[in-house]
This record gives structure tokens, sequence and C-alpha cells, in this order.
């Protein structure tokens, strides 16, 4: 079965925005090289931007269940596009660091707004096929995006922030073209009121013992991941990696990902929710486990392949298993749970990683995420018996659910458009 129109929309804004964000590394780069700032600032500025992120997936899913997530995600672009340019003409420390806090929120505040989308715009049991596709995109727009700001930062750099500035545009002409979202019962309540049911709707997954379970899960599964992105190439350094060497690594990730992505729907068709994540968790488990018997580039490609294939199960999967117990009108909520569990370890998970390997060697750290990964599989063997785990009968998952009376399309009994 096809998928409908409007995904492709959402699915091309979500591309042409990741390919003109600017990564943490290249605005650093920038602002050292106009040396804006010096090493002692550089570690506050990353902060601030990791703490953007953290923050923006519990606060993006609560305002989309608020205003609607099409609302959500053309209302943050223009703000992007005007803060991006702000960093080109800013050179007093405090406002960058204000400006990076900012950024960094709004980087990310429309990814449970988007993975909400998805989840009406496409019928229940696509929902695992469109959200594959809908990494692939995510993972095209990362993969180029660092390459285009290479050689922008080469030959203009104030460039980094126009070409982020326009596709915030591209990305919001793109969203505005899909079906208007519901009315809300927001726009009829006081500020007080509003405030307080976010707050309620942000607090409502973690009530959840299994989603508590999950959420917990997610992060400790993050804090093995995101060794990517600090110990692992500090690790292949001083394998004797060239940095050529470790970028090739690093590129074997990213394209498996994207040729696998569309793929994971099929090899876990039929599966209960519980086995694709137990499969990812091990597969993490092994794949970075792998990399304490690495002493060259031969064995970092073996491990790298097979965590690639632990993210390829875990990332649409994970999305399935939140977005199944996500009640009436709190998809992009329990989405933002996700992304909070998963942002989080960015400020755990680097920093954890490095003190163990400084301190007992990389080796030990290494095994140290191989008994953690394969833990998390046992556990995730273990969340059926929570409650929460066992789903309702189709049909009554989501009673009450309000549609998108606007769109155009016939609506299913379980609340998503048929495609």
């Amino acid at each position: 079965m096809a998928l409908p129109k409007a995904f492709w929309l959402l699915w091309f804004g979500q591309t042409f925005s990741r390919l003109g964000t600017l990564a943490p590394a290249f605005l650093i780069l920038y602002l050292e090289q106009g040396e804006l700032l010096d090493a002692h600032q550089t570690p506050l500025i990353v902060g601030l931007y990791g703490a953007g992120i953290v923050l923006s997936g519990l606060v993006g899913g609560a305002v989309a269940d608020l205003i609607g997530e099409r609302r959500t995600i053309i209302a943050a672009q223009p703000v992007t596009a005007v803060t991006a340019l702000l960093f080109a003409v800013t050179t007093n420390v405090y406002a960058l660091c204000v400006l990076s806090l900012v950024t960094g929120f709004l980087s990310a505040v429309d990814r449970p707004a988007g993975a909400g989308l998805i989840a009406k715009i496409v019928p229940q049991e696509q929902f695992t096929k469109a959200y594959s596709l809908f990494l692939v995109g995510f993972n095209v727009g990362m993969s180029l995006g660092p390459v285009i700001s290479g050689v922008l930062l080469s030959f203009y750099p104030p460039a980094l922030f126009i070409v982020w500035s326009l596709c915030c545009v591209i990305y919001a002409v793109l969203v505005w073209r899909l079906p208007a979202d519901a009315p809300r019962p927001a726009a009829q309540q006081s500020g007080s009121s509003v405030l307080r049911g976010a707050v309620k709707g942000i607090a409502e997954p973690f009530h959840s013992p299994v989603l508590v379970a999950f959420l917990a899960l997610t992060f400790l599964l993050a804090c093995i991941y995101l060794q990517v992105n600090s110990a692992l190439p500090l690790d292949m350094r001083g394998a004797k990696l060239s940095p050529g060497d470790i970028g090739i690594v690093l590129a074997i990730n990213a394209v498996l990902s994207i040729a696998l992505l569309p793929l994971a729907p099929r090899l876990v068709k039929g599966l209960r929710d519980q086995v694709p994540l137990i499969i990812a968790s091990a597969l993490f488990g092994i794949g970075f486990g792998l990399n304490a018997l690495a002493d060259g580039m031969t064995g970092f490609i073996v491990a790298t392949v097979v965590w690639t294939l632990g993210e390829v199960v875990w990332a649409p999967m994970s999305a399935t298993f939140i977005a199944n117990r996500a009640p009436a009108g709190r998809a992009s909520t329990y989405q933002g749970s996700y992304f909070f569990a998963w942002n989080a370890a960015f400020v755990v998970g680097g920093p954890v990683g490095l003190t163990v390997a400084n301190s007992y060697g990389y080796s030990t750290l290494w095994i140290s995420t191989f008994v953690l990964g394969i833990g998390a599989a046992l556990a995730f063997a273990l969340i059926t018996r929570l409650p929460g785990f066992l789903l309702p009968a189709a049909g009554t998952r989501q009673p009450g659910h309000n549609p998108e009376p606007d769109s155009g399309e016939p609506v299913r009994a379980n609340g998503s458009q048929a495609g």
C-alpha cells in the first residue's frame, strides 16, 4: 500500500531541515575559526546546545498535542531561521551562549511532532514502514549536512547560517501543504489551564510502569550507542587509524542505515513488540563489545556493522512501541518522552564513557557496553510482565480520538487516516 502524499511532504521537509541544520561540531569550528570564543568556553557552548536538545523532546511533544503537530513545526521554522542568522552577526560570548541553547532546542523541537504526524497520516499498520522511511530521510540529511557545512566553512563561513535559514523556510512551506490540524481544546482554555495541561501531559507517560521501564532502557542503550560520538573515534585513533580511516568506518554506519532501514519492517514483521527490542539491545551490546577485540580497521568495521544492525532494528521499532501505547491526543507527547530519554544520554553517556576509558582503559569500556547491552536485552524479555504491555483490541485502542475532519480523507477506526 502506497504512503499518502502528506507523508512525502513531511519526509522532504524534514530531510531539507536536517541538510541545513548546523551540527554542534561545525558550530564550534565556526566560532573558533572566527576567534569568537576560546577553548575554555567551548564546553559551555556544547553543553548549552545539548541542554536545548534534551529539553526539546518533552516540550515539543506537549506543545504539539496542545496546538497541533503541523502548527508546531511551522511555528518553529521562522524562529529557527532568525536565530540561525543571528549567529552570523553576533560576537558577544553571552549572546552566543543564549543562541546555542535556543538553537539546540529548536533543532529538535519538531521531532516529536513529526512522529505524531506520521501516526495520524498513515494507517496504524503502516506506521513502522513509514517511520523507517522517515528515518532514512533524517539520516540522509544528517550525513550530507556535515559535508555541505565543511565546504561552506572553507569558502564563506556565514553561508552556514544562510543555508540553515533557507532550509527552515523550505521545511515550513512543505509542511504548510499538509492537512490542517484539527481544532484543539487548548484554544478555548486560559493560559494557566493550558500550562497545567501541558505539565500534566509531559508527566503522563511516566505514570505507566511499562513505559517507565522502556524509557529507562532507552536511556541505557543511548548511553551505549552515543559512544560513537566520543569514545569510539578516540579509541580508533589510539589504534593508529588515520582520520580518513575513522571517517570510512563511521561512513559505513551511515550507508548501512540508509540502505537497511526500509527493510526493517519486513525483517521484524509478525514478531511480538518486545522481540525486536531484545534483538536490537543484544546487537548494540555485541557490536560495541567487539571494539574490545579490534586492533585495526577491519575489526572496527566488523563491530560497526553489528551495532548498526542494532540501530536499524531499534530506531523504527522503538517509535512503534511508543506509538502503539499512546492514548488519544497524546501521540506527540509520548514520542517526546522517548526523545527526552534518548537525548538525555548526550549529557551522561559520552562523559561517563570517556571517564571509564581514561581510568580503566577502552577494553573495560567496551566490555561494560557488552554487559549493559545484554542486560537490556534480558530486561526487555521481562517487560511483558509489566502493566500496560498488552494492547487493547484493534479499534478500541484510542477511544474518543478526534480525527482531522478537514483532511478530506477517510479515517480508520483506530484513528489513522487511510493512505
